[in-house]
């Protein structure tokens, strides 16, 4: 059974669609578009085509927070997925800010001054690393109050667990998360290695104290605006953090804290501009995280069709050098090389790296990172020796593998 086809999610999302057309989201939206064109319209004017579905999931994305955002009548919701088709209707995407293709997102809505329990329980023989993270309700940027780990966490041999959220301090619980003042939801991220075996866990959640009546439309919809209108300039922050650097030069890896993300997570961000015969060579350790992805996205930071391109690779997709290290190649043709990221035909994209999940126990090597731009006749001089090479049967088998994992996460059963 799918832990994400469940009653409580088609509900939210039916609200969530259902607040779109109300007027206060409908005027947002106005207003949104018209700000994003004033910052955007000459420098993605490459991708002027893909503006209109960037806006479309952008206002979902706001909805979707909206429609689970009763923190007296909490429910979980995943989120930040492409648009799709299931239970025979078509549900916006809901992505933004340099979405993983990797990740499962789901939220919670938690207030301060309540008492929750999160029940969960792993769905596959190898469950996924999940991360937890108490966000604030923040104008400026997302801001994390506390987090947890599953490294960390206490789960019983059978795959079930208990996570609380209330004021109190931890006290020696393990799986405990104490709220603050302006504690607003509580994100979900599974991260998936195995897209054909792996699967996120089946959550649940039960307010203790439950008070109340249910939030009206209305309120859920003026939320919705505000927090739509709100995260513009938030989202736009995180896309120049890509795309306003030098061309074809990648950041060294850093913290993903300072600017909303993961707070265990190390990431490196570039701005990369390819010409047809153009190749970006991008070399890497695995520092000793158990979970690590590299990520093409657009110039509205959106990721690039992972469902039948390798735009993205994580570490059970992409092949070791025989070093140890990790090579990749960044083009618009196939490389014949196992690592390729697939540009889609885009010439400018965003390439992020995600390291987390590292080992308690081991001093890792610190993260790091290389690149350099060479022509692409010129890549088998240019490749290092002992790189993982593929053909093109090996190309649609990997490809295949994508399309048939990426759809289990819309079975229906």
């Amino acid at each position: 059974m799918n832990p994400l086809a469940t009653a409580d999610q088609r509900a939210i999302e039916s609200r969530a669609m259902a607040l779109l057309e109300r007027p206060e989201l409908v005027r947002v939206r106005a207003i949104v578009t018209m700000l994003w064109q004033s910052v955007v319209a000459w420098p993605a004017r490459n991708q002027a085509d893909r503006f209109e579905n960037m806006i479309d999931e952008y206002m979902f994305h706001h909805a979707m927070r909206a429609a689970n955002g009763d923190a007296s009548f909490p429910n979980v919701a995943r989120f930040m997925a492409p648009p799709h088709h299931w239970f025979g209707r078509d549900v916006p995407g809901s992505r933004w800010a340099g979405d993983s293709p990797d990740f499962i997102y789901r939220t919670i809505p938690i207030a301060h001054g309540g008492a929750y329990e999160i029940r969960g329980r792993s769905t596959c023989a190898e469950p996924p690393s999940v991360n937890y993270s108490l966000m604030a309700d923040n104008t400026a940027s997302p801001v994390t109050q506390t987090l947890l780990d599953s490294l960390d966490m206490d789960i019983a041999h059978d795959g079930s667990f208990t996570i609380t959220a209330d004021g109190a301090p931890p006290d020696g619980r393990r799986n405990h998360l104490q709220t603050r003042p302006g504690s607003d939801f509580l994100m979900i991220r599974d991260a998936l290695g195995d897209w054909l075996e792996q699967s996120p866990n089946a959550l649940e959640v039960v307010r203790l104290d439950l008070t109340g009546r249910p939030k009206s439309d209305e309120t859920m919809a003026a939320h919705g605006a505000k927090i739509a209108l709100d995260g513009v300039y938030y989202t736009y922050y995180c896309t120049r953090s890509g795309n306003a650097q030098p061309p074809n030069v990648i950041r060294p890896p850093a913290s993903s804290a300072a600017f909303g993300g993961m707070a265990t997570q190390a990431g490196s961000k570039g701005n990369l501009c390819l010409e047809d015969g153009d190749a970006l060579i991008v070399r890497c350790n695995a520092a000793g995280a158990a979970f690590r992805n590299v990520v093409l996205t657009d110039a509205f930071h959106m990721s690039i069709e992972y469902w039948k391109r390798t735009s993205s690779l994580n570490m059970r997709q992409m092949a070791a050098d025989e070093d140890g290290d990790y090579t990749f190649v960044v083009t618009h043709r196939d490389p014949s090389v196992h690592n390729w990221l697939d540009t889609g035909g885009l010439r400018e994209t965003i390439f992020g790296h995600r390291w987390q999940a590292f080992a308690r126990d081991d001093a890792a090597a610190e993260p790091w990172l290389e690149a350099r731009l060479v022509r692409f006749d010129d890549l088998e001089r240019e490749l290092p020796d002992g790189i993982a090479r593929i053909d093109s049967e090996g190309r649609q088998a990997q490809l295949d593998a994508r399309a048939a994992g990426y759809a289990r996460r819309f079975s229906e059963t």
